[in-house]
């Protein structure tokens, strides 16, 4: 009879009973010096981020802000036809109430028309057209190109 040596022997179950043992002894997580470099730059990241970011944001809401001035000075044009009233608009007369009780403009905070020759809405719905300078929040200027006849309104960026 011949006596087969089994393939599972003391040796190969010291190997395996062993092998948990140095898992154990290996590091599981970070070091503080790691957590402490990745919130160093998390930190730094931040702060050139947040800056940016305002900025664009302030930009987004003057150009919304902008928008709806256009389109006011657009429905301006059918206000005065409407109500068969010649509107001028300049720095002392944009607030001004027409007949229907609401003010010429309303224009959003920190907002202000600074221009002396006035812009003329007539009582048929045509406009005389010209430029309208606008004085924004944070000391910003921007001029609105409003066209002859037609009220289009454009954008002129300094």
């Amino acid at each position: 009879m011949v006596f087969v040596k089994p393939i599972f022997s003391q040796n190969y179950r010291d190997l395996v009973a062993r092998r948990p043992l140095t898992a154990r002894g290996c590091a599981h997580g970070f070091t503080l010096i790691e957590m402490m470099a990745v919130l160093t730059l998390a930190a730094l990241m931040a702060g050139v981020a947040i800056p940016a970011m305002q900025r664009w944001f302030d930009s987004i809401s003057e150009r919304a802000q902008l928008a709806e001035i256009s389109i006011q000075f657009q429905r301006l044009a059918s206000r005065a036809a409407l109500l068969s009233e010649t509107v001028k608009l300049n720095k002392a007369s944009w607030a001004n109430k027409l007949g229907d009780g609401n003010a010429a403009l309303a224009l959003p905070d920190g907002w202000s028309i600074t221009n002396e020759k006035p812009v003329v809405f007539f009582h048929s719905g045509i406009c005389e057209g010209g430029v309208v300078d606008l004085a924004g929040p944070q000391a910003r200027k921007v001029k609105l190109n409003i066209a002859s006849v037609s009220c289009d309104v454009s954008v002129i960026r300094p």
